[in-house]
């Protein structure tokens, strides 16, 4: 992602004010370089982004969305196999 924003910032684009800290742009930027095209309606700069993408960054971005299905599937195990919902205790 440095590498990605110093080159934006190169050019004269700057990361979203709306992500101060936050790092939600983070995850927008690995789905736009997982899709692998642009799109017409996106709060960040898909063009850019792709443009500045390296190949690593689209394993990384991969990585990033496999890790996150992961914990996605664990957590449901979790919740449905020890069953700590309403009435459990």
């Amino acid at each position: 992602m440095k590498h990605i924003e110093k080159k934006m910032r190169e050019e004269g684009i700057h990361e979203p004010l709306w992500d101060k800290g936050i790092g939600i742009r983070v995850t927008m930027y690995g789905k736009v370089i997982r899709r692998q095209k642009p799109v017409k309606a996106t709060v960040v700069n898909d063009e850019a982004i792709l443009r500045h993408a390296r190949p690593i960054d689209l394993i990384l971005a991969r990585v990033m969305h496999v890790s996150f299905l992961g914990l996605m599937l664990i957590i449901a195990y979790g919740y449905f196999a020890y069953d700590l919902g309403e009435g459990a205790y």
